[in-house]
């Protein structure tokens, strides 16, 4: 298969998920004179809203990065690469629970911000998975790329999955905490941490 249609319609399930987070982002049902307190009170919607759009975003921003770096597409990374859509596709419904659950706190809170934190893990595995596995198969990247300098750069890339895992605990004591670090761990991402192909 192409690498383009393999790109193609990544890009269409990134669109899906991103654009399905809107839908999360409920009116209020308030009496006469109270909607802006009622929408005050939404405001961890709107984080976990906003956490989730950057999170979303960015690691579409990233998938295309990966991608630069792929000359071709075999098999074993055509699956690799429906896993981590498979995942990113659910990323709305964390989402949904921590806008519906944070507000009132307690239990629920903390088990959706660890199904939120959970998910964001499993992500970060996907997607180290399809980086390993083309780093260990030079046939499918592109020529010029210094695998070495890509070893060392691993650290790097890999810091998302410690910050996800340690989500997974400071879910149980401060939920509304877990959409900020996801957030910031986004805007981390937001800068290259790939090594650049040789220029040809």
């Amino acid at each position: 298969m192409s690498k383009g249609r393999v790109e193609a319609f990544s890009d269409g399930v990134f669109a899906v998920a991103i654009t399905i987070l809107v839908f999360n982002v409920i009116p209020p049902k308030v009496a006469s004179g109270q909607l802006w307190h009622a929408l005050g009170e939404q405001w961890p919607t709107y984080a976990a809203y906003v956490a989730s759009f950057m999170t979303v975003g960015i690691m579409w921003i990233n998938h295309h990065a990966m991608f630069m770096r792929i000359s071709h597409v075999d098999r074993p990374l055509l699956i690799l690469n429906l896993l981590l859509l498979m995942v990113i596709v659910l990323v709305p419904f964390p989402t949904s629970l921590m806008g519906q659950y944070v507000p009132a706190g307690g239990a629920d809170a903390r088990a959706a911000a660890t199904v939120y934190a959970g998910l964001a893990v499993v992500i970060s595995l996907c997607f180290t998975s399809i980086w390993l596995y083309t780093l260990t198969h030079p046939a499918v990247m592109v020529p010029g790329i210094d695998r070495d300098l890509a070893l060392k750069m691993a650290p790097r890339f890999s810091l998302g999955f410690v910050m996800y895992v340690l989500c997974l605990p400071l879910a149980q004591v401060s939920p509304i905490a877990v959409v900020f670090v996801l957030g910031l761990t986004a805007v981390y991402y937001a800068y290259e941490r790939l090594p650049e192909p040789a220029p040809h």
